[in-house]
């Protein structure tokens, strides 16, 4: 796809994936601050980081599992980012032929291996992962690992992934960032419990120190990877300076909800590497939803074991991806 058409699509992309699902009012300034100065659609833009630095065999880890209603129980998450994070393993697996490593909390690892069985992949340990791609027969496996709550613990495990899987590059879907008071906080200003939360800020720095790209997908400013924004974060509304994420990010997807994020990151990797979407429509993101869902993950404007993304129902899910898809593949057919 030639890159006047590719600018186009992500666009399009960027349109879908940035609409004010909630109706909570920091999606629009935050897309805004994420794409001044921006050569390119956010989309397309982490896109073509990825088809630039990633070859087949390669890691791609990605990081997800926000440990919610911390203030009252153990390894509860939201459907927003396992979701998201299992598709877009899903088509970087397929697409590029990469070994997707979601990385998360040990508490919500189960969430995580059935989104990904959802969506079509085969949950292993990392040593097999790595095999699934690297020998004369392939598969279509992932690998879900750990990183502990405490920082010094999580520091060391940060440099043996890398050590060990020697990721390309790092994707963070809706994970909270550590802010200027040593803790992190939900989108209301509660400070999540410390100890239920993964150290994952550690990951991107080591990626940065190791020239590793760091793509960060996020919806209110308290994620990884928002510090590229801080002043958009701080100007967001009177919690702003309190949930600010700490770590900062080498491209920066805004949306409305991070699993549609994630759905336009891999949307923009089909039609960066192939031209078109096909792997997309093949995924089952209702069945991924269900799956969470029923596991106890909880949609995060309900509060409820419900399969919804940030309060917005299966059917606008499967219709979001669907138009995406779309976008994607009617460009290809113009040419």
């Amino acid at each position: 796809m030639e890159a006047r058409v590719l600018d186009e699509v992500g666009r399009q992309l960027d349109h879908l994936m940035s609409l004010d699902t909630s109706g909570k009012g920091v999606v629009p300034p935050l897309y805004r601050a994420a794409t001044s100065g921006a050569a390119e659609p956010l989309s397309t833009g982490a896109a073509r980081m990825l088809a630039e630095r990633v070859e087949p065999g390669d890691v791609v880890g990605i990081i997800t599992g926000f440990p919610s209603r911390s203030f009252l129980l153990e390894g509860v998450t939201e459907t927003d980012g396992p979701v998201g994070a299992a598709l877009l393993a899903r088509v970087l697996e397929e697409a590029l032929g990469v070994v997707p490593v979601i990385i998360t909390e040990r508490r919500v690892a189960h969430f995580c291996a059935l989104c990904a069985t959802a969506a079509g992949l085969l949950v292993t340990d990392a040593e097999r992962a790595l095999r699934s791609k690297r020998g004369p027969h392939h598969a279509a496996c992932t690998a879900v690992v750990d990183v502990p709550t405490e920082h010094d613990a999580a520091r060391a495990r940060a440099a043996e992934l890398f050590d060990t899987l020697a990721p390309a590059a790092l994707v963070a879907v809706e994970q909270p960032s550590v802010g200027a008071d040593g803790l992190a906080h939900t989108a209301a200003g509660r400070a999540i419990t410390d100890h239920l939360l993964a150290k994952m800020d550690h990951l991107f720095t080591e990626a940065a120190r190791r020239g590793v790209p760091r793509i960060g997908i996020g919806d209110n400013g308290n994620e990884m990877g928002m510090a590229s924004i801080r002043d958009a974060v701080h100007a967001s509304g009177p919690l702003g300076p309190t949930i600010c994420a700490g770590s900062d990010c080498d491209a920066l997807l805004v949306a409305g909800n991070s699993n549609w994020g994630a759905y336009a990151l891999a949307a923009a990797v089909e039609a960066t590497a192939a031209g078109r979407c096909e792997v997309l429509p093949r995924v089952d993101i209702e069945a991924i939803h269900r799956r969470c869902a029923e596991a106890g993950a909880i949609d995060g404007i309900s509060q409820r074991p419900e399969p919804k993304s940030d309060g917005t129902p299966i059917e606008l899910n499967r219709g979001v991806l669907a138009l995406m898809a779309w976008v994607v593949n009617v460009a290809a057919a113009k040419g």
